[in-house]
């Protein structure tokens, strides 16, 4: 630490650090690393694409790592990113709160409820349906993404 010398009469030196440390940077959501993927690469009517070498290869690792996704539609990207590890994917346990938070927040949905239970099949379904529409484009489904991980932040 490098010490400021004080002017006659100022009893204790003010202490100033050398260096300030580096400002802590939150990790990424679960919508951000979503964001991300589908920055990467976007699909529609199909689940991902990873950099696997081959399917073999995919199918001994279980599902993939953000990282290793080239292209996903929306709700295969939230589920890849929510993903905890493991051989199986347990997308209600894992992805639903992220999904239902990415359906809060298409056109329309605002003042209905989420549903929950078996009925919440229906928020992939509509997602699915929205990021799967002809005029949908890549810049859309990552405002949306946008919008559902400012949601999540404010809370």
């Amino acid at each position: 630490m490098a010490v400021c010398v004080a002017e006659p009469g100022v009893p204790t030196p003010v202490r100033i650090p050398e260096r300030t440390p580096a400002p802590t940077v939150p990790a990424p959501t679960v919508l951000g690393t979503a964001r991300a993927i589908v920055e990467r690469g976007w699909l529609q009517h199909a689940w991902c694409v990873d950099d696997r070498p081959s399917r073999l290869a995919g199918l001994l690792a279980g599902p993939p790592r953000p990282e290793e996704v080239e292209r996903a539609c929306l709700v295969a990207a939230i589920t890849v990113a929510a993903h905890h590890g493991g051989r199986l994917v347990n997308v209600e346990r894992d992805a639903m709160p992220w999904i239902a938070l990415a359906w809060r927040c298409l056109p329309g949905a605002g003042g209905r409820p989420v549903p929950r239970g078996p009925r919440a099949t229906a928020l992939i379904r509509e997602l699915t349906v929205w990021n799967d529409a002809p005029h949908r484009t890549q810049g859309e489904v990552v405002a949306l993404l946008d919008r559902a991980d400012r949601l999540a932040r404010v809370g």
